[in-house]
Parts: structure tokens; C-alpha cells; sequence
């Protein structure tokens, strides 16, 4: 076998297809009994810029502007070459996402705080994409797929990866291509690499089942692969009343800190709240009045949300799930502003001058201190109010695992690449930074360095003379 790919989520297939396309014999090992991971879940949106989508839409932008902006939003606090690579990379595999058959909606998305929307939307989300390289994978002759099959270690020597194992069975290969996913689904993991989580009774994972989660960790030991991105993932800020997805807060909620202060402008995209309600402790609240209660629709919330993704079965606003929740004791509920600060545990005077300032400014139309969009700003005045917690807990991504170079070389602790070992997608680290720029960041990253992983995974296998055989226990 010339490589063999370990996970068979968006990145894995990606890396299989090139590394095929190359001329490799492959074998994508993937413990579900289907391929897609995580990924068939996602919401499909690939971020990219200097494409042909953007030109059709008469947007002006290249790699260059968004290294600049991925970089500055990240304070340089991410690896530049990888970023770099990234960018670079992403209009021609748009290009190649395409031409597989993959249908992009013509609307791109500003998912981000990017200049031009960057967000290019796929036609059935992420299992759109899952559909179309399915395909591809399956009908390939030089891609053997083996599902049901959990890969436990692999097979070094003399420092250099050989292949892998099941139990008893070992395939032997030219070189080796991780791309097994997210450890959220592995609470077990936490405290080591997501303490942010950790801390959080409220934290919960919105990915697949993930029997899986985290094996990269035990993998990578053998190696000395050097970890990067503890803490770092995509995170959205919300209250604990369900587990929908919802990226984005309507406008006519209150933010305040424990201090009963706003800090924010409470429609900004989660892509920049992350650090901001880090700073409070991640441990903020929620304000709204009886008339925001009683109008909680969804058309209402639709209307009142800075960037509408579909797809979110029940929102945390409508009124009926406001009122189990102020039944069930987690949304408070005050006659008066100071009644409410008490039962929230925020500052009552502060609380009261938050407001006041706040309704003044819906009055006029204009925010005077966060500059939210006064269109979606309502006074806060008829009682009985309303509040509850709310914290950064859904996540749908983590970003800590070993670190690449730009040719998708696992790195040791001494910054060397690790002879026959590659790695993309959520497993790595050191691509996605301190801060999630949306936008879909993350298929980016995926498709991209799968396709880089599986490249040089060919070319590694072609240069080596004595070609490996695979058991037929796993083919």
C-alpha cells in the first residue's frame, strides 16, 4: 500500500482523492460504518478569497487581504506559513470542490468581520460535500475503503511511521495521513486541552458520535509530535436551554457583566465574542423586557439576527422556550430592573443606568458606546424583566492536536518533520488560531491541508523503493 489515510471525514477524503489523483494505491481506514464524520453535520460554508464566485458577484479580494485579516484577528498568535499556505491554496481548491460536483449557492455569506463576505455556501451543507466525495471515494480503483476499522497505534522504525495497526493486522505503507477529527466528543480530554470547557458545567459538544474522539493523542505518542491550539476550537456564546445550534443573539437582547455593565455589541459575530466574553469570565447575562418576550417569534428572532444561518431546529428565544425555561428556574424574572439584578446576582444601580442609557439610545436609534445597529435596538421598559446566564459553551470544533508544517508534515518537539507522517483537518493544530475568523474557517482548513497531506503523502510513497503490501484483514 503507498498510503493509507486514517479517518474518513471531509479531510480524509480529500486527502485519499489526491493522493489517488497522484497515482497512489490508498486505503482510507474509518472506524464508522459510513464516511463523512463530523463533517456531514457541518454548515457547509468554505471561507476563501480571490474566487471565481466572488468575481461573479463583483467582489474585488485575494489571498493577500485575507492573510492580512486572518493574521491581524489572530494577533500573529497562529503559526503565518501554515495561514499563509492556507490562503493561497483556497481558490484553486474551490475550483477543484467544484469541478468534482459539489453546487455552491450563488449568495456568499459574511459569516466573519471580514471586509468582503468570504463565506461560499454549499448547496446541502456539509453532507453535500460529504455526498459528492463519497462518491468519488467509492467508485476510485485506487482507493480501498475499510470501514469498522479503528486504527490503535502506528508502526514506527528507526523514528520513521511504516504503516499502521488493527489489533493483529498491520498495513504497511509508503506513508501515513491523520485526519481523524475532533476530541469534544471526549469530555475525558478536557481538562488536558479544552480546560475552557472544562470549567463549564453548561459545556456542550454539537458534533457527531465520535467513538473516536481524540485517538490522535494516543497515536501521535510514539512520535514525540509536538501539540499546539490548547483551549482553541470555535465557541458560541449562549444559555444552557438546549443543544440547537445558534451561532447568532437577536438584537434585541441585553448583554451585561457581572458588574450589571454592557461590554458589547450583543449582534456581534461569534468570531470575535470568543475573546471578548472570555475577558468577563465567560460568565455574562442576558436582559430583555416582557414586550421582547411576548413578540419572540421566529420571524421576530430571523429579523432581529445579524446573519441567519438555516438549518436551527428550535431557537433559544422563541417565547415558548422562554417560558419552560422561566418555569424550569434558569431565565429570572424581576417586577422591577433592581427585583431582577438581585435574582441575576448583578449590581442593581448599574444595572438600572445600563438600561436607562440603553433605552435612550434605542429612542434615537444610534448606540452610543458599542455601536450596534439601531435598527434592532427597542427600549427595555415594560415590565416584568427578564434575564438569564449565558456562557461560552456550545462547540462544534476543537483545534488543538499536533502541529503541521505547510506540506502537512507532523512536526516532533524539536520542530523536524516526522519521516512518513502526515496530518490535516480538526486533528492539528496551529491552522486555526486563537481566534475562529467563521466564515467557514474550518472546511477551509480541512479541504485545503487534506489535499496538501495528500499530495506529499504521494510523492513520499513514490520515493520509496520498497512498497508496502496490506493485510487483507483490512481491505
Amino acid at each position: 500500500m503507498d498510503v493509507v489515510v486514517v479517518g474518513g471525514g471531509m479531510a480524509g477524503m480529500a486527502a485519499a482523492l489526491e493522493a489517488a489523483g497522484q497515482g497512489a494505491q490508498v486505503l482510507l481506514a474509518e472506524t464508522g460504518s459510513f464516511l463523512g464524520g463530523s463533517s456531514r453535520l457541518s454548515n457547509g460554508i468554505m471561507m476563501a478569497a480571490g474566487t471565481s464566485l466572488q468575481r461573479a458577484s463583483g467582489l474585488e479580494d485575494s489571498p493577500d487581504e485575507l492573510f492580512h485579516h486572518y493574521m491581524l484577528a489572530n494577533q500573529w498568535n497562529v503559526v503565518p506559513s501554515l495561514v499563509r499556505r492556507l490562503v493561497d491554496e483556497l481558490p484553486d481548491t474551490f475550483e477543484w470542490v467544484q469541478g468534482l460536483g459539489v453546487t455552491f449557492a450563488r449568495e456568499l455569506i459574511p459569516a466573519g468581520e471580514e471586509r468582503v463576505p468570504r463565506g461560499h455556501a454549499v448547496v446541502g451543507q456539509g453532507q453535500g460535500i460529504v455526498d459528492v466525495f463519497s462518491r468519488h471515494v467509492t467508485k476510485s480503483p485506487n482507493i480501498d475503503v475499510a470501514l469498522g476499522q479503528r486504527v490503535d497505534r502506528l508502526v514506527v522504525e528507526d523514528g520513521t511511521v511504516v504503516g499502521v495497526a488493527v489489533g493483529d493486522d498491520v498495513v504497511r505503507a509508503g506513508a501515513v495521513v491523520l485526519t481523524t477529527g475532533g476530541f469534544g466528543g471526549n469530555p475525558d480530554l478536557w481538562d488536558r486541552y479544552l480546560p475552557l470547557m472544562a470549567a463549564n458545567d453548561a459545556a456542550c459538544y454539537i458534533g457527531g458520535e465520535t467513538p473516536t474522539a481524540g485517538d490522535i493523542f494516543g497515536l501521535i505518542e510514539p512520535v514525540g509530535a509536538v501539540i499546539e491550539g490548547v483551549d482553541r476550537g470555535a465557541f458560541v456564546l449562549c444559555a444552557d436551554f438546549n443543544d440547537e445550534p445558534q451561532a447568532y443573539l437577536p438584537g434585541w437582547l441585553v448583554i451585561v457583566n457581572r458588574q450589571g455593565r454592557r461590554f458589547m455589541d450583543e449582534m456581534a459575530p461569534y468570531s470575535v465574542v470568543d475573546p471578548i466574553v472570555r475577558a468577563q469570565g465567560n460568565r455574562v447575562f442576558a436582559v430583555f423586557d416582557h414586550v421582547a418576550k411576548s413578540s419572540a417569534s421566529a420571524e421576530n428572532i430571523k429579523a432581529a439576527t445579524k446573519v441567519n444561518l438555516e438549518g436551527v431546529v428550535r431557537s433559544h428565544w422563541l417565547e415558548e422556550v422562554l417560558d419552560e425555561q422561566i418555569d424550569a428556574g434558569k431565565v429570572k424574572v424581576g417586577a422591577t430592573l433592581e427585583e431582577l439584578a438581585e435574582q441575576l446576582g448583578v449590581e442593581p444601580g448599574n444595572l438600572t443606568g445600563t438600561i436607562h442609557r440603553y433605552n435612550q439610545d434605542a429612542r434615537r436609534g444610534h448606540d452610543s458606546l458599542f455601536l450596534k445597529d439601531g435598527a434592532h435596538m427597542a427600549p427595555v421598559e415594560q415590565g416584568p424583566f427578564y434575564g438569564c446566564e449565558l456562557r461560552l459553551s456550545q462547540f462544534p470544533l476543537t483545534a488543538c492536536g499536533p502541529v503541521i508544517d505547510p506540506d502537512a508534515r507532523v512536526l516532533d518537539d524539536g520542530q523536524e518533520p516526522v519521516p512518513g507522517l502526515f496530518a490535516a483537518g480538526e486533528c492539528t493544530g496551529g491552522v486555526i488560531g486563537s481566534l475562529y475568523v467563521g466564515s467557514g474557517n474550518s472546511i477551509s482548513n480541512c479541504l485545503v491541508y487534506g489535499r496538501i497531506a495528500g499530495r506529499t503523502a504521494a510523492a513520499t510513497a513514490a520515493s520509496e523503493a520498497d512498497g508496502s503490501q496490506a493485510f487483507a484483514g483490512l481491505v
